[in-house]
């Protein structure tokens, strides 16, 4: 969604419109979008994306109409309301700030520039300012490098959220919050076994911005007819598929394939490597017959992260569509440190750090 938000900015830029965008820097417990989500508007009651689950929108859009005649940023910030219908606030119980400022062909680049991947992009500025939120863009490298030149600890924090993998926010004792959002390759779902599964599960990950590989050691099954939608369709044995496509710490592995010699394969193949999540179709019993091959041939699981076996949550999925919806949407929860259980016994996390 934020990249539809910036091509769309990016349109009316280019048609010669004013634009605003307003970005969620920072959240206090829980929020109806994630941090770093982005709204865009221009004149004529044209804006796309979104801050709140429709709280707000109207108010964060009239702001972005008095940020584009004024040319300076604003401070926005939200809470919970009681009564939303005689005030402007949350329906959630959480606080968020949201910057709106006018964008920039420069910023607009900055945020959407697709080289270098493994950097940082980072929004500065001082919530508790709201009419002079003084907000600055740089970017982090892998290397250290920022562009412009950003204070160590700036820097430090930066690859602190690059590694982590997500957008972060952190507090500073002079009053200016960072919100780090890292720009990496797409995250890679490794299918192992093109069974029927495998079909709505590649486009359930496409949606989900993940770059997809179906593989098959059997030739008749990983076919290109049969897996439109893949990014990459091998018939190959798991060793030439790794060698050919490599694998990291970014790389969720699901293995199909119910026959113990193609999964042994798939494992071996893997031997060494990092990867975020193996998961495996089949009942528990599989697991230890799992563990007792592996201490037959010496062969140490403990190398990987656990490996889920029985795949996917608990939705009761009989069709190749349900298996994979309950397939992806715990790849999603191992995703975001998140347990898959049900929203109704769960308590929301904050996502800020607070620096001292």
């Amino acid at each position: 969604m934020a990249q539809e938000v910036l091509k769309q900015a990016a349109d009316w830029l280019e048609a010669g419109e004013p634009v605003a965008l307003a970005t969620i820097v920072r959240i206090f417990g829980s929020s109806t979008q994630p941090l770093g989500a982005r709204m865009a508007m221009t004149t004529n009651n044209r804006f796309v994306g979104a801050v709140s689950g429709g709280c707000v929108e109207t108010d964060v859009y009239e702001t972005g109409l008095t940020v584009i005649r004024r040319g300076a940023a604003l401070m926005l910030h939200y809470q919970q309301v009681e009564d939303p219908l005689v005030e402007i606030g949350l329906n959630c119980e959480g606080k968020i700030d949201v910057l709106v400022e006018p964008l920039t062909p420069e910023t607009l680049l900055l945020l959407t520039a697709p080289e270098p991947l493994h950097r940082v992009n980072v929004t500065l500025c001082t919530p508790e300012n709201p009419s002079a939120p003084d907000a600055v863009h740089a970017q982090v490298f892998q290397t250290g490098s920022a562009i412009p030149e950003l204070p160590e600890p700036i820097i430090r924090d930066a690859l602190a959220a690059l590694r982590g993998d997500k957008p972060v926010t952190v507090s500073y004792a002079d009053g200016r919050v960072a919100l780090f959002e890292p720009v990496l390759p797409p995250p890679t779902l490794l299918i192992f076994g093109a069974d029927q599964a495998a079909v709505p599960l590649v486009r359930f990950a496409r949606m989900l911005g993940f770059r997809t590989i179906v593989t098959d050691g059997r030739p008749a099954f990983a076919t290109r007819a049969k897996h439109p939608d893949a990014d990459l369709v091998l018939a190959a044995w798991p060793q030439e598929v790794v060698q050919r496509v490599g694998v990291d710490e970014r790389t969720y592995v699901v293995s199909l394939n119910h026959e113990p010699r193609f999964e042994d394969a798939m494992l071996q193949a893997l031997s060494g490597h990092r990867v975020a999540y193996i998961g495996a179709i089949g009942k528990r019993v599989r697991h230890l017959e799992r563990v007792e091959r592996a201490a037959a041939a010496g062969f140490d699981l403990a190398q990987f992260p656990p490996i889920h076996t029985p795949i996917g949550l608990d939705i009761g999925g009989k069709s190749p569509e349900e298996i994979a919806l309950s397939i992806i949407a715990e790849i999603v929860a191992i995703k975001n440190g998140r347990p898959g259980g049900m929203l109704v016994s769960s308590v929301a996390e904050p996502a800020v750090w607070h620096k001292a």
